[in-house]
Order: structure tokens, then C-alpha cells, then sequence
């Protein structure tokens, strides 16, 4: 009886809570195409400024035109406010994309009027002039801020005259990193070097690092674009600084017991018959040194011939290869013919399935906690999300070391890319210091695989975007640690 009685009741309530859910449903989609709506007029009113907007980033104007840059970003922010709260836009719209075109225009104007204070400025960067220079560096960009306000009241000469001074004071912290970056080292080892009277007992070696570090500042204080030859130069003061010290330490042994000269001859002796031993010889050092060193130099240059003569032999077999080689194409070239539109749809199909294969490959070279990489049509982008600096700093540590290791063998895989090093940071501090200082990260990273790879300048790019292209929200600080990133982005060159 209990059954019976609860069925009708069972069905009397299901079905009004069906209804009430069919209700919710309706009403959400109504008010989710509500807000698709909304989404797009938005889309469309703000269309012509965005672009702008984009256009301006691009030609620097937040650096050449910081005035109505600034006032632009602002106008634009208080429209979309405005348009969020119903109210109208059009005169902030209008009154914003005359601020944007006037930025460009004035961006455009700073590249033409002062190009080589440009140039200094974004070699300072590259000398990492941030770092090893920073007085000169700041004073500079703060002067090159009052020649960019200066040429947007339409003072173009006023402005040339100013950027010639700020231009020189870039070169003088361009000049200034460099020596820190390339001599500064060994300027140190010889400072203690002569506070423990290396000079004294090793001075042949001391002097000669000496010398070789003053052609190293002779040179960049007279062409700093040297900064090859002037390295060298300083790598070689640097050996000798080093050699010096071992030589000094070793001198001041042999002065305080007669015994220790005997002793450095016989390990002398001890290391040499390692070498002859190798050769084939039985070494014997009753008549010096000389006797055994000539024979070890006549079985060296033999074994020299031998190896241009196997050279020889492999050049001369591997022009009879080529030569064959030469006739199977030929043999070959009536077949591929009839093959030509399977073979093209095969070529397609593999080039394809290469691809998917470099994917997956990069893919397993990092870990999920070192990068992820995003595939945007023909572009791999490579986001490495294991890859940390110091709060305000562009220096590479040396635990992201390996990780470096895995971009490289990444990038070994695409050797007919452009490689494009993005710097991005959070919205924390200003857009001028953050732009500035994603790219003196890219910078870094940029210079960092230059000096572990075999690539020319054409091939790698440096961009720092700093806040302006977030990937998260930055009012968490989840959010902000993913928008502080570096992008590789790896593009098929044309």
C-alpha cells in the first residue's frame, strides 16, 4: 500500500523540477548570447584604435613619444571603462586615435631626425650597459626621455642638439660595459696577482699579461666594434696572469729546499715518458731532454703524413663515389620522371609527417616543468617556463644552464629557422622599465646561445614586449609568474 501511495507524489515532483531546470537553461543561453553580443560591438568600436594601438608599440612610440603615448593608453582605458558602463565612447574614441596617429607620427619622425642615437642606444643594451654601467645608462635614458618630449612640442632642431649629447653619453656606458665585460675580469687576477708578488718571481709572464691587457684597452678605446681581437687579446693576458701565478708558486718552492729541483726534473721526466711511451719509445734521460724531444717530434710529423695520406686515399675514393653516385642519377632520371606527381604528393605527405615528428621530438627533449611548446601554424613556440631571473636582473644563472643545452639541441633540429627571443614580464612597475628590461632578458639569452652555437646576427632576433603581452591574468601572482616568461619562436625563413 505504501508504494501505491508514493508513485503520484514521486511524479508531482519531478516533473516542476524539470521545469525549473529547462528555465535555468533558457535563461542562460539568453544572457550568454547577451554578452557574445556586447563582445562583439565592442570588437567593432574599438577595432580602428586597437590596430593603432598596435601599430604605435610597434614603431616604440611609448619611447619616442612617451607624452601622447601615455595619454593615449590612458584615453583608451577609460573608454573601454566607459563602454562597460554603458555610457558613450565616441568623443574618447576619437580624441584617442588622434593621440595614437600623433605618437606614430612623432615615433616615425625620432627614427628619421636622430637614427644613430638610436643605434648607440640599442647597442648600450646589447653591451649590457644596464649592468656594468649604470650611472651613465639611466642619466642617458633620461635625457633621451627630455629629446623625445622636446621633439613632441615640434622643436626638431632643439631636439637634434640635445640627442647629440645623450648619443655620446650611450657610447661612454657602451664603452664602459664593454671593458667590464671583457677586460674587468682580468684586471682583477692581475691586481692580485701583484698583491702576492707574482711580478717578483714570474715577471717575464706578468709583464707579458700586462702588455697583452693594454693592447686589449688600446684597442677598444679605439675601435670598440673590435671587441673580437680585444677579447682574444684579454683571454691571452688572461692565460698568462694564470701562468704566471702557477710559475711564481713554483719558484718559491724550489727557494726553499735545493732537493725540490730534483724533483721537478724528475716529474718533468715522468710526464714526458707518458708521451714517448705512446709514441713507442723507451724514453732515457741521461743526456737531457733534447734527444727524447726530437724523437717525439720525427714520430709525430710521420704520423702527420700518415694522416694526410689516408686523407688522400679517402678524397680519391670519395670522388670515384661521387662519380658513381653521378651515374645512378642518371640511370635514375627517366624513372623519377613517371614518378614526378607521386613522388611530389609523397614528398608533401613526408615533409608533413617530419614535422609532426620535430614536435613530438622537441616535445620529449623538455620536461613538463622546463618549457611548453605551442605549434602556431608553420611557427614551433617554445615557452620556457622553467627559465627564472632575479627580480630586476638579466643574468643568466648557471643551474638554467641545461635547459639552455635542450634549446639548443632544439634549434639544431630547425637550422633553416629565424629564431625570435621574446622577453615578457608582469605589469609590476612601469612599462618603461619593463620593456627595457624584457629585452635586456631576451638580450641575454640571445647573446647566451650566439656564444654557445654557430649563428650569425641575421639569424636571431632579440624583443622585448614587457607588459603588453600578458598570457594570464596579472591580478594574481599565478598570473603574473606566467606572464613573466621568455618565448622562443622558431619560423621557417622565407
Amino acid at each position: 500500500m505504501g508504494k501505491e501511495h508514493d508513485l503520484p507524489y514521486n511524479r508531482f515532483v519531478v516533473k516542476p523540477f524539470l521545469f525549473v531546470i529547462l528555465i535555468v537553461v533558457f535563461y542562460f543561453i539568453i544572457a550568454y548570447s547577451s554578452v557574445l553580443a556586447q563582445n562583439d560591438i565592442k570588437m567593432r568600436i574599438f577595432q580602428k584604435s586597437t590596430e593603432l594601438l598596435s601599430n604605435a608599440k610597434a614603431e616604440q612610440a611609448d619611447l619616442l613619444s612617451p607624452t601622447f603615448y601615455a595619454r593615449a593608453v590612458e584615453k583608451y582605458e577609460a573608454a573601454l571603462k566607459d563602454f562597460d558602463r554603458g555610457k558613450s565612447v565616441q568623443k574618447k574614441i576619437i580624441d584617442l586615435n588622434d593621440l595614437l596617429q600623433r605618437a606614430i607620427e612623432n615615433a616615425k619622425l625620432a627614427k628619421v631626425s636622430f637614427p644613430h642615437l638610436l643605434v648607440a642606444r640599442e647597442d648600450a643594451i646589447e653591451a649590457n650597459a644596464i649592468e656594468f654601467a649604470k650611472d651613465q645608462y639611466e642619466k642617458a635614458e633620461g635625457l633621451f626621455l627630455e629629446v623625445a618630449g622636446t621633439l613632441e612640442k615640434d622643436n626638431i632642431n632643439k631636439a637634434k642638439e640635445k640627442s647629440i649629447a645623450v648619443e655620446r653619453l650611450y657610447r661612454q656606458a657602451e664603452l664602459v660595459a664593454i671593458k667590464a665585460s671583457i677586460v674587468g675580469n682580468v684586471k682583477m687576477h692581475l691586481e692580485q696577482a701583484q698583491n702576492n708578488n707574482v711580478h717578483k718571481y714570474a715577471p717575464i709572464s706578468f709583464n707579458r699579461s700586462q702588455t697583452l691587457l693594454n693592447e686589449a684597452e688600446t684597442i677598444l678605446n679605439s675601435d670598440r666594434s673590435a671587441k673580437t681581437e680585444a677579447r682574444k687579446k684579454a683571454e691571452a693576458a688572461g692565460y698568462e696572469v694564470k701562468h704566471a701565478t702557477y710559475l711564481s708558486n713554483i719558484i718559491q718552492k724550489l727557494k726553499k729546499d735545493d732537493l725540490n729541483w730534483e724533483k721537478l726534473i724528475l716529474q718533468n721526466e715522468k710526464y714526458l715518458s707518458q708521451i714517448m711511451t705512446q709514441l713507442g719509445f723507451a724514453p732515457e734521460f741521461d743526456q737531457g731532454f733534447e734527444t727524447q724531444v726530437k724523437l717525439a717530434i720525427e714520430a709525430i710529423n710521420d704520423l702527420k703524413q700518415e694522416k694526410q695520406q689516408l686523407a688522400n686515399e679517402i678524397s680519391s675514393q670519395d670522388q670515384t663515389i661521387e662519380s658513381l653516385n653521378t651515374d645512378i642519377i642518371g640511370l635514375k632520371t627517366e624513372l623519377d620522371k613517371s614518378r614526378e606527381k607521386e613522388a611530389g604528393l609523397k614528398a608533401k605527405l613526408d615533409l608533413e609527417q617530419q614535422k609532426r615528428d620535430k614536435f613530438k621530438k622537441v616535445e620529449s627533449i623538455f620536461s613538463k616543468n622546463e618549457a611548453r611548446i605551442l605549434r602556431e601554424g608553420e611557427q614551433i613556440r617554445i615557452r620556457l617556463i622553467g627559465l627564472n631571473f632575479s627580480t630586476g636582473k638579466a643574468i643568466i644563472e648557471p643551474k638554467y644552464f641545461g635547459l639552455l643545452t635542450k634549446l639548443q639541441r632544439v634549434i639544431k633540429l630547425f637550422p633553416d629557422h629565424h629564431i625570435a627571443i621574446e622577453g615578457h614580464t608582469d605589469d609590476r612597475g612601469d612599462n618603461r622599465t619593463n620593456q627595457s628590461l624584457s629585452l635586456r632578458r631576451a638580450t641575454a639569452v640571445k647573446s647566451y646561445l650566439m656564444a654557445n652555437m654557430e649563428l650569425i646576427d641575421s639569424q636571431i632576433s632579440a624583443i622585448g614586449y614587457g607588459e603588453g603581452q600578458p598570457i594570464a591574468s596579472n591580478e594574481t601572482e599565478f598570473g603574473r609568474a606566467q606572464n613573466r616568461r621568455i618565448d622562443v619562436v622558431l619560423s621557417p625563413r622565407q
